[in-house]
């Protein structure tokens, strides 16, 4: 029993097990993300058509494409550097800008991607309009000199790189990634429901928990709801490698979210990691008795944090 475990011990316990780092498997890549192609299948292998094109039959065969089958400019998107929201709003019926590389040109030249909004409208000037994007974004020196075999392939290229690219640059976010599916597995053994990125106030909107002006609009890394909406927690994941972060501030200022949150009924559980808790034994005594639970991401793997759920929802 963790929870019931001597502080000092358990503080040493917390020191001596801390990860490296904050990265899991699913920090890499999104599969999910990588596969939103699929469903472009026949456009995909009609733009083979293009690949190794002689350049005096590039022209003519981009047309004839385009006449044939208007929706393969959905695609298009696939094809260069756009992040999957601002792909899916482009395709759905955006209009796409790009500043103009021309002295005598307008401010920006605009594209759209809609398949269907196209189909009627491909005209002789539409098509000189997207043959003219495909030279400018560089997509027909792509076709015509890179490509080998497989648009396919090349997509999934683009979009395993834009993916995990995008994960990079949310640090903050990979640890959530890794602790999600440790807490998932708890959950769904009590048919708890699990809610992440949500504002408490969405709770109180959707399930009719009633939350105060303290915490209404602050956002949390995971809301847990029992299956009656009768008991509620949330999870607060968070991970400092960094000799700057401060860990007394970090225990002051989650000690304050927990009493915030202990006056709306809502329990809460803190689970953090990183070497920034290494030689702070007296710190973590005191978010110890402060945090009804705290812990690492070990101590959490070992049943701490099953413990915490099991005490607040099956008590």
């Amino acid at each position: 029993m963790y929870i019931e475990m001597d502080k000092n011990q358990l503080a040493v316990q917390f020191e001596e097990k801390l990860l490296d780092t904050n990265r899991g498997y699913n920090y890499y890549v999104d599969w999910s993300n990588v596969t939103g192609y699929s469903k472009y299948s026949v456009e995909i292998h009609a733009l083979d058509v293009l690949i190794n094109c002689r350049e005096d039959n590039f022209y003519d065969e981009f047309k004839k494409l385009l006449k044939k089958l208007p929706c393969v400019i959905e695609l298009f998107p696939f094809l260069f550097a756009l992040s999957k929201k601002e792909r899916d709003i482009v395709v759905k019926d955006a209009e796409l800008k790009v500043i103009g590389i021309e002295i005598d040109s307008e401010d920006y030249d605009a594209f759209n991607f809609n398949g269907k909004k196209l189909a009627d409208a491909m005209n002789e000037e539409a098509i000189e309009k997207y043959y003219k994007f495909f030279i400018d974004m560089g997509l027909k020196d792509l076709f015509q000199n890179l490509l080998e075999k497989s648009v396919q392939d090349y997509i999934v290229g683009v979009l395993v790189g834009l993916d995990s690219n995008g994960r990079k640059n949310r640090g903050g976010s990979a640890f959530e990634l890794a602790c999600e599916p440790l807490i998932r597995e708890v959950c769904e053994k009590y048919n708890i429901e699990v809610l992440t990125q949500k504002q408490f106030k969405y709770i109180e909107k959707v399930y009719g928990i009633a939350v105060n002006d303290v915490i209404a609009n602050r956002k949390a890394d995971f809301i847990l709801l029992s299956e009656d909406k009768s008991k509620c927690m949330n999870i607060e994941v968070n991970f400092f490698n960094d000799g700057g972060s401060k860990p007394e501030e970090i225990i002051n200022s989650y000690i304050q979210r927990q009493g915030a949150l202990s006056d709306v009924g809502i329990s809460f559980c803190l689970l953090t990691d990183g070497k920034c808790w290494k030689g702070t034994t007296n710190q973590l005594k005191v978010g110890l008795d402060g945090i009804k639970y705290l812990m690492n991401y070990n101590l959490a793997k070992a049943g701490m944090l099953e413990e915490a759920i099991r005490t607040e929802f099956c008590a």
